[in-house]
């Protein structure tokens, strides 16, 4: 929700709703406007014209059946600009059904996520609020100065997409790790280094939140990340040590998601989001309670009292 923007210090990034339906865009409206400021569109074309004008939209939210120019066409124009941000820009697909041939045929033109217009409105809006952070990072990461050594929150989305995609065409495992940790001005400069030096080359690394850093890795069971993510913390625990007037004990967490993972739907397809929302969720939740090292579905559910 808006109040966990404001937590981690994000403002409400600037949504376009591409849809020729108005009762769709008033509804996105009404359910998301705790998250977003919108901007609407009645057609692709339209859409595309509004985005090469308007330098401050974080997001597009678009119907893929639209006059003038579909939601295909519209994402093949984006993801073929010359504009960076309009190559790596958040897109959200709004379908009427949710076919698994479409969803894969938005997601090879280029879309980030795929709605349904009869999603139930808590699951939309769980969707949508990590986009909501995720914009808020990318904010974060250009606001840096100096080389960045980890990558954008974008880039980092787009690879573990292909991680995803691999690991389930291959039948093998993927792990998304969110360690939270209590930052201060200027951390990265000293947190980075110190994480990247326990993470593979095949691994992504990404700053995604104001207290929150991601990583996703491949190849890992679940006993094996939940190992990766204790290393984590140490690393972490060590960096935030050497600070000025750091306290005796510091917390840090590390929430953990699998492809096993029991909060995943197990008749569908797993979705990057999902697992990123339980990850950061569990990590999260961890700090609250004061925990240390690896937060899983186990101690998800103690929390809970399941």
């Amino acid at each position: 929700m808006a109040s966990d923007l404001a937590e981690n210090g994000f403002s409400r990034p600037h949504a376009l709703i591409a849809d020729d339906s108005r009762i769709v865009r008033a509804t996105l409206s009404k359910h998301l406007s705790d998250l977003y400021q919108f901007s609407e569109a009645l057609d692709g074309e339209e859409a595309w014209e509004f985005l090469l004008r308007n330098d401050s939209v974080d997001l597009l939210i678009t119907d893929l059946t639209m006059p003038r120019l579909d939601g295909y066409g519209l994402l093949r124009r984006m993801r073929g600009s010359r504009s960076e941000k309009l190559r790596e820009m958040p897109v959200v697909v709004v379908s009427g059904t949710d076919d698994a041939d479409e969803r894969r045929q938005a997601r090879e033109a280029g879309a980030t996520d795929l709605i349904t217009k009869g999603m139930p409105t808590g699951q939309l809006v769980s969707r949508m609020t990590l986009l909501a952070q995720l914009v808020g990072a990318q904010r974060l990461h250009a606001s840096q100065e100096g080389p960045a050594p980890a990558l954008s929150p974008y880039a980092f989305q787009s690879g573990a997409e292909r991680l995803l995609a691999n690991a389930l065409r291959h039948r093998q495992a993927l792990a998304l790790l969110s360690l939270s940790i209590a930052a201060r001005p200027g951390i990265d400069e000293r947190m980075l280094p110190g994480l990247k030096r326990v993470i593979r080359q095949t691994d992504l690394l990404a700053r995604t939140g104001a207290e929150e850093y991601t990583v996703a890795t491949a190849s890992l069971d679940a006993a094996a990340a939940r190992s990766f993510a204790v290393r984590l913390c140490d690393a972490a625990r060590a960096v935030l040590a050497e600070e000025p007037g750091a306290a005796p004990a510091i917390a840090v967490c590390c929430g953990v998601a699998t492809l096993d993972d029991p909060a995943l739907d197990p008749a569908a397809e797993p979705v990057l989001h999902e697992l990123w929302d339980a990850a950061r969720r569990r990590g999260r939740a961890g700090m609250a309670r004061g925990c240390a090292g690896a937060v899983g579905p186990v101690e998800e559910s103690a929390f809970l009292g399941k």
